[in-house]
């Protein structure tokens, strides 16, 4: 197992963060200019969601998994050697 780079993941968080806030207002702009139903905005957020923000968060999910997997196997390890 390979241990992630937390600053590099960060890195990822704030990226991502910054380009949906980016998206929601070009999205939201876009919207307004085509003067289309609100609901457009809504569908529009979803998709960016499903392609964009997704994949981009999936090594910092992945991250999360293994650490806890390794905290849990730790908490076993620890609760096995307790004479108790």
């Amino acid at each position: 197992m390979t241990v992630p780079d937390v600053n590099a993941l960060k890195r990822r968080v704030l990226l991502t963060g910054l380009l949906s806030l980016v998206l929601f207002f070009a999205t939201g702009w876009a919207v307004a200019a085509l003067d289309v139903a609100g609901a457009w905005f809504l569908i529009a957020l979803a998709l960016e969601y499903l392609l964009v923000v997704r994949p981009l968060m999936r090594p910092v999910r992945e991250a999360i998994k293994l650490r806890r997997r390794l905290a849990y196997q730790a908490w076993l390890d620890e609760k096995g050697k307790d004479p108790a």
